[in-house]
């Protein structure tokens, strides 16, 4: 079970990265599209023609600029909010506007098709990757979480084995297997076999499980001090077996 969930959390991770990977492409590739579509427009409307790189250049940095907050936020659960939305959706636009005014002018609609491509897809992907960044984390802490705790659970059983084996050696009577567990001859003490009474057994349970032991008292009606001594052999236990 323990190498099927790591299976699987190695494969989401890889899953996550090829995402942040392939948006950066995108991001790349949009943006080298849009400079060499948008500086004759620039150009022909300015004073200075060389400067026509200069306005492309500034959207796609503020572009860049929203997507790298997001990604840092969405990997910690957290979203921009509002003022975020807007601000990609305004470089969004602008964008297309520097990307597809040239074809609008000159009334050639096959034109704006295309090149309000490379805009939007830059757009629609600046929405999806914070939502994909999201789902992956919490798949990822999900899985993380279950490693662990079949590896706490593993590590316990094995002290708990341990100190029962210690226990049992200390009373000088050998500790018998669940599978070979029968019930005590007539007259026997249980506690010299290495078994555990009820309350002992919910006591040791309680322990394990980190709860105070006023609590486990009051759950199954002992004394606190009682409980508490029982801790107290149950640590020492654990000490000599570590």
């Amino acid at each position: 079970m323990n190498q099927d969930v790591n299976s699987e959390l190695n494969s989401v991770t890889r899953t996550r990265k090829v995402v942040n990977l392939m948006l950066w492409v995108i991001v790349a590739g949009a943006v080298f599209y849009s400079l060499m579509t948008s500086t004759p427009l620039v150009s022909a409307h300015s004073l200075w023609s060389w400067s026509g790189w200069a306005l492309g250049a500034l959207t796609d940095a503020a572009f860049i600029l929203s997507i790298s907050a997001d990604a840092v936020l969405s990997k910690h659960g957290m979203s921009g909010g509002r003022w975020a939305t807007a601000f990609r959706w305004l470089t969004g636009a602008a964008s297309l506007f520097l990307n597809t005014w040239t074809s609008i002018a000159l009334g050639d609609w096959v034109g704006v098709a295309i090149h309000s491509i490379s805009p939007l897809i830059l757009v629609t992907a600046a929405e999806v990757a914070p939502v994909y960044r999201r789902k992956f984390r919490d798949l990822e802490l999900k899985l993380r979480n279950q490693v662990k705790e079949f590896t706490v659970t593993k590590v316990v059983s094995r002290k708990v084995q341990s100190s029962v084996q210690a226990s049992g050696s200390l009373q000088g009577e050998p500790v018998q297997s669940s599978s070979s567990v029968s019930q005590p001859a007539r007259g026997s003490d249980k506690r010299g076999s290495g078994l555990l009474s009820p309350n002992q057994q919910a006591i040791r349970d309680g322990f394990l499980a980190g709860r105070k032991g006023a609590d486990v008292a009051k759950e199954i009606g002992v004394s606190g001090s009682y409980v508490s001594a029982q801790y107290r052999k149950i640590r020492a236990e654990l000490d000599l077996t570590a």
